[in-house]
């Protein structure tokens, strides 16, 4: 087989068992529960501006070009950040009532939740309606549906915990097959975050690690400087240079050598983004150390 015919075969094998990962950096979220702080909407503002001002910098020493517009674009990093940032702020400040009506309503919340699923399947993925706003999973509605499954994921844990762990792990590589299939077949929406099937993968990944309790100091400091990871990668400079040094070792490596070195390039990209969170987030969590205490009657959903 051809370089090209191999690289898309790898492309989709690998897409389909990672197209997972959006939502569960959500269902995360929603498994622990979003507390709303002012300290954590400033600490995320401090933590993107720490970002994306650096790297504009940078930029304009490479262009020999500064321009002021753009350096201003930057410094209002919400609005200037993708769409994955942008819908978990606006899922930051909807989760006090999110929190607010699962536990009202507690376990009989899951119809309603499986309502919510069933209908963004229909008008996001069959329909294709666009006024509702599903936008194919890359969504505020999405993220909120996320994140109410996961919190009925909590509070059904013990039942959970009675299915044997690698039902859910059968579950993941069954979902992942069914979109390679589905894609084969030419399913427009097998590659939507809110497809059933790519939801239902993003649940049956998570759900093994409710069996068991992992307390490990590096894998806490390294998830720590993870979220930079997503940033830096997706900012236009380094998504172009990464493109950049994806083709040209496609081009001109076999396509075993093209995977072991994309694979230290992805490795030495992950290692520098993580230090680089973890820097950011020491100093985006000195700067609001305290904050909340002292601005308790300005914002308070405890």
């Amino acid at each position: 087989m051809s370089n090209p015919t191999l690289f898309r075969t790898g492309q989709m094998i690998i897409s389909a068992a990672v197209i997972i990962c959006v939502n569960m950096f959500v269902i995360i979220s929603g498994y622990f529960g979003i507390r709303l702080k002012l300290s954590s909407i400033l600490k995320l503002i401090i933590y993107l501006a720490l970002i994306y001002v650096p790297l504009y910098i940078v930029k304009c020493f490479s262009d020999h070009e500064f321009v002021l517009t753009e350096f201003i674009e930057r410094c209002f990093v919400i609005s200037y950040a993708g769409y994955f940032i942008q819908c978990y702020f606006m899922l930051m400040i909807l989760s006090p009532v999110i929190n607010a009506f699962v536990d009202n309503y507690g376990r009989a919340s899951l119809k309603w939740i499986l309502l919510f699923w069933g209908l963004e399947f229909w008008f996001d993925c069959i329909m294709e309606v666009e006024e509702l706003g599903y936008n194919r999973g890359y969504s505020v509605v999405h993220f909120v549906l996320m994140y109410m499954i996961a919190r009925c994921i909590k509070l059904y844990e013990d039942d959970i915990k009675k299915i044997k762990p690698w039902v859910w792990v059968l579950g993941y590589l069954l979902s992942t097959i069914i979109i390679i299939f589905s894609f084969v077949a030419g399913v427009k929406w097998c590659w939507n975050y809110s497809s059933p099937i790519v939801v239902f993968s993003s649940v049956c990944t998570f759900l093994p690690f409710l069996y068991k309790t992992f307390h490990n100091k590096a894998i806490n400091w390294i998830a720590s400087g993870t979220l930079a990871v997503y940033i830096i990668h997706v900012t236009n400079r380094i998504q172009s240079i990464l493109e950049t040094v994806d083709r040209n070792l496609l081009d001109t490596k076999s396509y075993p050598m093209y995977l072991i070195l994309i694979l230290v390039v992805i490795f030495i990209t992950f290692i520098v983004s993580v230090l680089y969170g973890i820097v950011c987030n020491y100093i985006s969590s000195r700067v609001t150390k305290g904050i909340d205490k002292s601005t308790k009657f300005v914002l308070s959903f405890e």
